[in-house]
């Protein structure tokens, strides 16, 4: 089975630098504008959160479904094959499909997973996230497709997003070594309400 430790090293890396930048730019807690934030706030953005109040609800949906939403690759890019994964939690089971994309030196990957409203995997992260901009990067909330997401970069060129869905699937795209152009194709790709229709 292909490893997925890149795409869980990065989100990780990413958290550890936006402590690390707020720690060097000295920021305090307060009120931001959630497009254009400067400082951290010590609470995620209104609506960002995850609520698990309906944890282990309902059944993942197997990977082979969540596979069919990785898309393929943009002009310029190659696909690897996609890889998917069930993993067990309490008394029941997440589901998690990725792909792997690369232009020359750049790197891209998509990760889509049903948590069944457990807090694991990329959710985890998710209530983290608090706003930031520094001269080394940011994170900033906003909303794709009508679901509410992160867009993360840091210096020189990696960047990510994170989009909740239905406070039960996340889509993770990262793209390193390419530009906000390549995240921005990635993103656009995916199918947002195709997923939020899965039951």
């Amino acid at each position: 089975m292909k490893t997925t430790s890149s795409k869980l090293l990065f989100p990780a890396l990413i958290v550890v630098l936006g402590i690390c930048l707020c720690m060097t730019a000295g920021c305090t807690s307060s009120s931001s504008d959630t497009t254009t934030p400067e400082a951290a706030t010590t609470a995620p953005a209104a609506g960002t959160t995850v609520s698990g109040a309906a944890r282990g609800s309902v059944t993942a949906v197997p990977f082979e479904t969540l596979i069919t939403f990785l898309p393929a690759a943009p002009a310029g890019w190659t696909a690897e094959e996609p890889v998917g994964i069930t993993m067990a939690v309490e008394d029941g089971q997440w589901t998690w499909a990725s792909r792997d994309y690369t232009k020359g030196d750049a790197q891209a990957a998509i990760v889509i997973q049903d948590s069944a409203y457990y807090n694991v995997g990329q959710w985890q992260m998710w209530n983290t996230f608090t706003l930031i901009e520094t001269t080394e990067g940011y994170y900033k909330s906003k909303t794709i497709g009508g679901h509410p997401a992160w867009e993360v970069f840091s210096k020189p060129d990696s960047y990510g997003t994170w989009v909740g869905v239905n406070e039960r699937f996340m889509v993770y795209v990262s793209v390193d070594g390419g530009s906000k152009q390549d995240l921005d194709a990635f993103v656009n790709a995916i199918d947002y309400g195709g997923i939020a229709n899965l039951k």
